[in-house]
């Protein structure tokens, strides 16, 4: 069952995170729970002088990685302010993103959030290096923010895919939904679920003369139709709020939260699996960098999760 108690935001020394920190602060604040900044530094300069005596050598690190730290604690005593528990860690690393997966893999984390950057003139988001190798790799559930605040009543989405269970385990789907739930619970958000489902394959293949595609049609709808509403039926959900629609995925999803005005949206993630079907069910590059929603994306411990290079 999905709960947040230890919240870790992944802190760029050059960017702007106020949005993240400040979902951050309202999600741990919600839940009672604690709060840690982590950021991660590197400096070729100090990390190359093999001249240098090692201990002095060492000292430079600590006093680099002391700065940014610093840095955090800046950060932190603002929020500190509304009586939140904060830890800030810096660790030496080159990697962003292998520094706080190997802080993830020693340590209890129930969430981690990443500020992204959508523009909304070109309507995509831009998605670092650090932000795929989260999203391939992370341990944890990650909650990509944008810099839109939260304002007013949210809504939450939760995209789910019950029919595709040859793709993913059975049970992200329940995952998904109980991050949904938890969300809509503890943020008091509106909570809709959305399966979107694409028959064109199916057609292509039996788009023959004699053949009548529109029962096809029809009996792939119901199939759908009916899966969805068997893994919504042991929930308290409104009906009104559950909606299947038929098309591309990659299409569908982003404009059906655009439409809805989606706050975050919930996906599901198996970490095995490569960037094309990481996301279940859709296709993760083409699709992602379109949606506006932040997004908070499920992970499944797949035993041979790997781990990035």
């Amino acid at each position: 069952m999905f709960r947040i108690n230890n919240v870790v935001v992944l802190i760029d020394p050059a960017e702007d995170n106020q949005s993240a920190l400040k979902k951050a602060q309202i999600i741990t604040t919600t839940v009672n729970g604690k709060l840690t900044l982590f950021a991660s530094g590197y400096n070729s300069t100090l990390a190359n002088h093999s001249n240098v005596n090692p201990e002095n050598s060492e000292k430079a690190k600590a006093a680099f990685l002391q700065r940014i730290r610093a840095n955090l604690e800046e950060k932190a005593d603002t929020i500190r302010q509304e009586g939140l528990s904060i830890e800030c860690v810096a660790v030496w690393d080159k990697h962003p993103s292998q520094a706080i997966i190997k802080y993830l893999e020693t340590n209890s984390v129930d969430l981690v959030i990443k500020n992204t950057h959508h523009q909304n003139v070109m309507q995509r988001t831009f998605f670092s290096h650090t932000d795929w190798d989260l999203i391939r790799y992370s341990p944890a559930p990650l909650l990509l923010t944008k810099n839109q605040a939260w304002k007013g009543q949210l809504t939450v989405t939760a995209a789910v895919d019950p029919v595709n269970n040859h793709d993913k385990p059975k049970t992200l789907d329940a995952e998904i939904l109980s991050a949904g739930l938890f969300l809509s619970e503890k943020l008091d958000t509106k909570l809709h679920i959305l399966h979107v489902y694409d028959p064109t394959p199916m057609l292509i293949y039996l788009d023959q003369p004699v053949l009548d595609t529109s029962d096809v049609s029809e009996e792939i709808r119901k199939e759908h139709l009916s899966a969805l509403n068997e893994l919504v039926s042991q929930h308290p959900i409104d009906p009104d709020h559950v909606h299947l629609e038929c098309g591309s995925p990659t299409t569908v999803i982003p404009d059906h939260l655009y439409q809805h005005d989606s706050s975050i949206v919930v996906m599901g993630a198996v970490s095995r699996q490569g960037l094309d079907r990481l996301l279940v069910g859709h296709t993760a590059e083409r699709m992602l960098d379109r949606i506006s929603a932040d997004i908070l994306v499920v992970k499944m411990h797949a035993e041979d999760t790997e781990t990035p290079k």
